[in-house]
This record gives C-alpha cells, sequence and structure tokens, in this order.
C-alpha cells in the first residue's frame, strides 16, 4: 500500500551522485528500503513523476531517525520544496 513517506523540506546537488532530499524516510516497523525501489514525486503544482531509489546516506553526526534519499537523473528544480514524496507499490519505478 502506498502511503506518504516524508514532504521535501530542502533539496542538494551531490556531483556525479545526485540530488538528495530532506528529511528523508523514517521506516515504519520493519519497512525497508532500498536502491532501486519506486518513489512517485507528486510536486506542490500538481505534477506528478515517478522515479527510483540511486542512493541512501546515512549521515553518522545526527540522532534523527530519517535516512536521506538520492536521485539520480533528476535536478534540484525538478525536486522544489514542498513534494511529497510517496511509496510505489510492486516494481520499482526503473523497472
Amino acid at each position: 500500500m502506498p502511503r506518504l513517506l516524508f514532504k521535501v523540506e530542502d533539496t542538494f546537488l551531490i556531483r556525479a551522485r545526485g540530488v538528495v532530499l530532506v528529511p528523508g524516510i523514517v521506516p515504519v516497523g520493519g519497512e525497508r528500503f532500498r536502491i532501486g525501489d519506486g518513489l512517485r514525486l507528486k510536486r506542490p503544482d500538481g505534477t506528478e513523476v515517478e522515479t527510483a531509489i540511486g542512493g541512501l546516506d546515512m549521515f553518522t553526526c545526527t540522532t534523527k531517525p530519517d535516512v536521506p534519499v538520492l536521485l539520480k537523473g533528476l535536478r534540484k528544480e525538478d525536486v522544489p520544496v514542498g513534494t511529497e514524496v510517496w511509496s510505489v507499490d510492486g516494481e520499482s519505478a526503473g523497472g
């Protein structure tokens, strides 16, 4: 069942890696997210795009439970602040 994972508060670009979305996913129960898992981005203007997790970054200097998500093939401008990030049932967005 798809669920709202988080609402984007900020983004930043890591050259040669992709766009990082902040705050990130907070897994519920036994949820596990992997590279390649599908995501649906619902932008504030009403448009939607399906993508896939390109990386999951763990920052060791924080006590927050969220896991920042890295998206490849998108620009910062493609994911404005306020974008809702949803899980996707079934196959990853790429496959």
